[in-house]
């Protein structure tokens, strides 16, 4: 019998050339609903978000068959501009649905009618006031994700698929993405939430699907708190430090984005740097490679003061992994891919299998790097570095699409690097990664250095986490995970 009033999927397939992604997907979603589908990297979740939305096949060629009608109408077959007023999608890439050239532009583009209260309102909603008037490019990936979601709200469809959306939040984005589905069911919208974990959001989801290896299992089974392991590893007690920040100042053009920092990271440690979206992160670990010189202040690499050498020479011993692999792709395999960078530095590609091995790629050496899911994109990216073997290693945002096992393949390199006596940077919001992993942890608030120290101390510590604004460990913050 045909459902009515719901989005329905029926019988679902995808495949590109011979290889199935999804096959006999089937659900349900009525308005004034939230449904989780949770699964492994590379499982279907994106090739799903994309067959509801009309990505695959209208931008994205591929084989697809089935069912999508709301309310009794298919969908399947219609072009993408017929499916917004209906179906909307936030991305997992996100900043591809970024068109303004200001915060206050782009969101002006999904009002009706020109409304200006609920322009403010939106604004003040995702705390974005302070922001109306920066260009786009000014902002953290955060914020950028967070100005995307809200783009999303103000269409008004009947129905919003968000793909993976709490990756690259902090802790109060995430708590205020809950209320924005929270809003959205009040409103009587269906709203399908996609990732591989979704903790923040666990008491504005309905119900939740399991995605394993293209097909659904509706298992709704109880949620599960994450195993989180704490490093058992002697405290690196030497004074060999390998990076030094003196009372750092910089800016890009308007505030400063980092304010008087003097910080030292130890040679052989794993050194962890959290904080809210906004906080300059990414600006810190931007200084350490070169890229970004200060306007106050040094910074001491391995006895270099690093504003009088260039990012291609500090590319011989500091090696970063972005938040957006994707933009550094240059090469048409996996395997050309990891080789580009070892080809130039040293002339070799002896490293290159043993890199791939490390992040479970080795079996994907001949696919398109533009192919693989977004776990896998980041972590090519980090087999990229890892090949080229920097004395430092920076890892921006490592865990975003992974799951448990990839996970822990990422946990076992960064366990290999530091037995191998390198220096690894991990920059994140995920507060069980880091527990897992860090010897040390700063966090960073405005611009500051909010705390410093061992990050058990740290991360159990009730009221600091809150004021810090960033997220509590599973085992401590009270609410179980959606995660498999």
């Amino acid at each position: 019998m045909e459902a009515v009033g719901c989005l329905e999927v029926r019988n679902l397939n995808c495949r590109f050339d011979s290889k199935w992604i999804l096959r006999s997907v089937s659900f349900e979603i009525k308005p004034g609903e939230a449904l989780a589908i949770i699964g492994p990297s590379a499982s279907g979740k994106t090739t799903l978000a994309y067959c509801l939305s009309g990505i695959i096949p209208n931008r994205i060629p591929g084989e697809v068959s089935g069912s999508v009608r709301v309310d009794g109408e298919e969908f399947l077959g219609k072009p993408i501009r017929e499916r917004t007023k209906t179906i909307s999608i936030v991305l997992q890439n996100y900043e591809l649905q970024i068109f303004g050239l200001t915060v206050e532009e782009d969101l002006e583009l999904s009002i009706k009618d020109n409304d200006e209260s609920t322009l403010e309102w939106i604004l003040r909603f995702f705390e974005l006031e302070k922001y109306r008037d920066y260009y786009v490019h000014e902002l953290s990936g955060g914020l950028k994700h967070r100005l995307v979601i809200a783009s999303a709200i103000l269409s008004d469809p009947k129905y919003i698929v968000m793909d993976d959306p709490v990756a690259n939040l902090d802790w109060k984005s995430k708590k205020t993405t809950a209320r924005t589905i929270e809003l959205l069911k009040e409103r009587g919208k269906g709203v399908v939430i996609l990732g591989r974990r979704l903790k923040g959001l666990e008491k504005v989801i309905d119900r939740w699907i399991y995605l394993a290896q293209d097909c659904l299992e509706n298992v709704n089974q109880k949620l599960n708190h994450p195993t989180v392991e704490n490093r058992k590893t002697m405290l690196n007690t030497t004074e060999d430090f390998i990076i030094e920040f003196r009372n750092v100042y910089y800016k890009y053009s308007r505030e400063y984005v980092l304010k008087n920092i003097s910080l030292r990271i130890r040679k052989g440690e794993v050194y962890a740097v959290m904080g809210p979206n906004g906080s300059g992160k990414t600006t810190l670990m931007k200084h350490v490679n070169g890229l970004l010189k200060p306007f106050r202040g040094s910074v001491i690499v391995k006895d270099m003061d690093t504003k009088k050498y260039s990012p291609a020479e500090m590319s011989r011993y500091v090696g970063m992994v972005f938040q957006d692999p994707e933009k550094y792709f240059v090469s048409e395999t996996v395997w050309d891919e990891v080789a580009f960078g070892v080809r130039n530095l040293i002339g070799s590609e002896e490293n290159v299998e043993e890199a791939l091995r490390m992040v479970n790629l080795l079996d994907k050496k001949k696919s398109s790097p533009y192919s693989l899911s977004m776990g896998e994109k980041l972590r090519l990216y980090i087999a990229c570095v890892l090949a080229m073997s920097p004395e430092i290693v920076i890892l921006d945002e490592p865990t975003t699409g992974q799951d448990e096992e990839t996970l822990k393949q990422i946990k076992d390199a960064i366990e290999k690097l530091k037995d191998m006596g390198r220096t690894v940077i991990v920059v994140t919001h995920d507060s069980d990664f880091v527990f897992s992993v860090a010897d040390r942890l700063t966090i960073l608030k405005d611009g500051t250095i909010y705390a410093e120290g061992n990050p058990l101390q740290l991360l159990s510590n009730p009221s600091l986490i809150e004021e810090a604004e960033i997220e509590p460990l599973s085992i401590l913050s009270g609410e179980k995970c959606l995660s498999r």
